[in-house]
């Protein structure tokens, strides 16, 4: 725990501005929630009350009832972008928790506005990237190979598109604006990092063909995740390239995403071969060895940098 030293020390702008959120009025619940414990209960609960209750059962309402008899059989291709917008469900309880209830405004949450714009296409660039560079190596190492698909119309790709924009930004919310900084504002920063990446493995655990590398794998992006945030001191960034990896595998290059299939793609690659660790089986190349060394190389890049912005603050 930190002393009050630390508190009005300047990690990154969204942890001086979580750790501002403390001061005010105590009491026996809020310190409850404010332990390493209640911090990471309270995780846990928000995400399988928000995103395993409520979104399945708002979604298949919605798509059941509302949007099939207003566009046919037509939208079943639609049903995996429909299902990524509700994630803003589960985004819009993490925030509303945040708030009210923890007191924090949007930019304690990460979401700083100066030059969030710019910051967001950067990020989307940096996705792309990195899942490129992640592919080309996948494929090269596997022996397998990339054509063109076709199956990618413009409408679906915008559906991809905005979804995707959902997704990864309410899995920022929650893994990084709630877990990393909620942490962070009480206690080290490194415990928020962990805590971040090993609540980030755990809500992948039981995704199809998940196994130990995949799930370290996911542990790496959450640490990884918290780190650029330190770094760019913004959600924003992340947020972008997390949409960005996820539009790349799904629906630029047609592989599993997590163990979900993605649907319509622009083009389609095909890992051959036995070996797990260069394929990733059935969860994807995000549950291959290649994954790992690209989010490593990432980690030792935003520790490198992190030095350098304190002594240059300094």
């Amino acid at each position: 725990m930190h002393s009050e030293k630390d508190h009005s020390g300047y990690v990154c702008e969204p942890v001086r501005l979580a750790r501002q959120s403390l001061w005010g009025e105590e009491n026996r619940f809020l310190s409850v929630c404010r332990s390493l414990p209640g911090e990471i209960i309270i995780a846990f609960l928000l995400y399988f009350l928000l995103q395993r209750i409520l979104v399945p059962v708002i979604g298949s309402f919605v798509f059941d009832m509302v949007l099939l008899p207003l566009f046919g059989e037509g939208l079943i291709d639609f049903m995996t972008p429909v299902q990524a917008w509700l994630e803003i469900i589960m985004m819009a309880g993490f925030i509303a928790y945040m708030r009210f209830v923890q007191r924090r405004n949007f930019a304690a949450m990460g979401f700083i506005r100066r030059k969030w714009a710019l910051w967001y296409v950067m990020g989307f660039g940096c996705g792309l990237a990195l899942f490129s560079v992640a592919m080309f190596l996948s494929v090269a190492l596997s022996g397998g190979s990339i054509v063109y698909s076709g199956s990618l119309s413009p409408q679906m790709f915008f559906a991809a598109l905005t979804g995707w924009m959902i997704q990864g930004m309410a899995e920022e919310v929650d893994g990084r604006g709630y877990m990393f900084l909620s942490i962070a504002r009480k206690h080290r920063e490194y415990v928020g990092v962990l805590a971040s990446g090993l609540f980030f493995g755990m809500i992948h655990i039981n995704n199809t063909g998940a196994t130990a590398l995949s799930v370290l794998n996911t542990i790496l992006w959450g640490v990884m995740f918290c780190l650029l945030l330190v770094v760019t001191e913004n959600i924003w960034f992340i947020g972008a390239l997390h949409t960005a990896w996820n539009l790349a595998q799904g629906n630029v290059f047609g592989v599993m995403v997590s163990g979900n299939d993605p649907g319509a793609a622009i083009f389609r690659a095909e890992l051959t071969g036995e070996n797990v660790l260069l394929t990733g089986g059935a969860y994807g190349i995000e549950g291959n060895a290649v994954t790992t060394a690209v989010v490593l190389v990432m980690i030792v890049a935003a520790l490198l940098i992190i030095p350098e912005k304190e002594r240059d603050r300094v």
